[in-house]
């Protein structure tokens, strides 16, 4: 049996962020548990299958408009978590949701160095 070691691409924030996910024949409200560049963790009423593509729109704290992710996939699930990979976004979502991060981590790295 192999067992492979992975590394995100991008750091992950932990996150309690209100979201909605579309699939193909439902609508579902959701929370963003965790979030990074190119995916995140959704907790919802259930899981999807995976390889199911879906359609996200994420509220970041302080902004009045949403972000809405085109297209995403299902790449794991565990009961009613389930691991979200960003297929597609506008250059102006992925500029928002960068600049996010970027600000959250820095937040973060600033408050460690206070302590």
């Amino acid at each position: 049996m192999s067992h492979y070691v992975t590394r995100r691409m991008y750091r992950r924030i932990l996150t309690d962020y209100s979201s909605c996910y579309l699939t193909g024949n439902s609508f579902r409200q959701a929370v963003v548990r965790d979030l990074s560049l190119n995916g995140f963790r959704i907790e919802g009423p259930s899981g999807l299958p995976r390889n199911t593509i879906v359609m996200v729109r994420l509220w970041l704290p302080d902004e009045e408009s949403s972000i809405d992710v085109d297209q995403a996939v299902v790449r794991w699930v565990h009961g009613r978590e389930f691991g979200i990979q960003i297929i597609t976004l506008s250059n102006e979502v992925d500029l928002r949701l960068a600049s996010h991060v970027e600000q959250v981590l820095q937040q973060r790295a600033m408050n460690a160095v206070a302590c």
